[in-house]
């Protein structure tokens, strides 16, 4: 055999391999198509989340012009930062006009103490509100002055500043439950509040149920004190469900509720950021401002004494570091 035909025999041998290389390996190749397929539909899912994410927050974006008590921290997952979270009764039970803040919680996220506190401020909190004379309820602010006159009451009337507020109306709370889907907790009441009843122990909270769990004083001998405790308790299990939903139809649901529920002045990057880098400080301590009731002028009031109010702020301010 002369040396043409040697590589021409070489040749067809080489190819030869080759092709039976790939006809041998038929599954590893479409194996890795379909992989490639799953990988470019992952990412397609991911950006589409991503976008729905980002035009979620935005539709929730809204700045509110406050008396500042600082410059907002950088949310560098180092700096410590309070957020003031406000439950309104405009929605509930089908009401369109602006109501009041029945929840009011302010919030000092620490990164140096790993944990967030989170402190619960009686709804009937009896404040002074300028223009309006000294006996108000704390929750009037929101009524009279919307979300600003309920972070300037709040900032003055703890001495604490609040870089951030959340709004969020009770329907909106109806429609977050119905998209993260039921939640289990530990209720210490055996009650029964809009045709619902609840057994003391493990009960399971839904959108059909929400309002009348969460809603409830008269029944409850801690009057709102135990209606805080229980929103304190939905809010935390409704958190700890939403970080562990994989689902993209649920995570669509829930930016539904949120977007068309919630007023916030926390962009889209500084929610990236308090997810991401503030993953630490997600630990929650609840502290609850305490009074003493009171008629004052006909009305019913929460009394806080001053070393109440002081030990409160000094547990908020130790929390920002200040």
């Amino acid at each position: 055999m002369d040396n043409e035909e040697k590589n021409t025999h070489s040749h067809h041998h080489h190819h030869h391999k080759h092709r039976s290389f790939w006809q041998k390996h038929k599954i590893l190749k479409w194996v890795l198509i379909v992989l490639g397929v799953f990988v470019a539909f992952d990412l397609i899912i991911f950006g589409k989340l991503f976008f729905d994410a980002k035009k979620a927050a935005n539709a929730t974006y809204k700045e509110v012009k406050t008396e500042q008590m600082r410059n907002k921290p950088t949310l560098n997952g180092k700096k410590a930062f309070s957020v003031l979270i406000l439950g309104t009764d405009t929605g509930e039970y089908g009401r369109t006009y602006q109501g009041r803040s029945d929840t009011m919680m302010v919030a000092a996220v620490s990164p140096a103490q790993q944990k967030t506190t989170l402190l619960s401020i009686p709804r009937d909190t009896r404040v002074s509100l300028e223009g309006y004379g000294d006996n108000n309820k704390i929750n009037a602010a929101y009524a009279y002055g919307g979300t600003k006159g309920a972070v300037n009451t709040i900032q003055k009337y703890l001495d604490v500043p609040v870089d951030y507020y959340v709004e969020m109306n009770m329907k909106g709370l109806e429609q977050l439950s119905k998209a993260v889907g039921p939640v289990k907790v530990e209720n210490d009441l055996d009650f029964t509040n809009l045709g619902t009843h609840f057994d003391k122990g493990t009960v399971t909270i839904d959108d059909k149920n929400i309002l009348a769990y969460t809603r409830m004083r008269y029944e409850d001998p801690r009057g709102d004190y135990g209606r805080q405790l229980r929103q304190r308790l939905v809010l935390e299990a409704l958190v700890k469900k939403i970080a562990t939903i994989n689902s993209v139809t649920r995570y669509q649901e829930i930016l539904d509720a949120i977007s068309a529920n919630m007023k916030t002045n926390l962009t889209f990057d500084d929610m990236q950021a308090i997810a991401t880098k503030y993953r630490s400080s997600m630990d929650i301590k609840q502290v609850q401002l305490k009074g003493q009731s009171q008629m004052i002028d006909g009305g019913s009031y929460e009394v806080v004494s001053d070393s109440a109010r002081n030990k409160a702020t000094n547990q908020l301010k130790e929390a920002l570091g200040q």
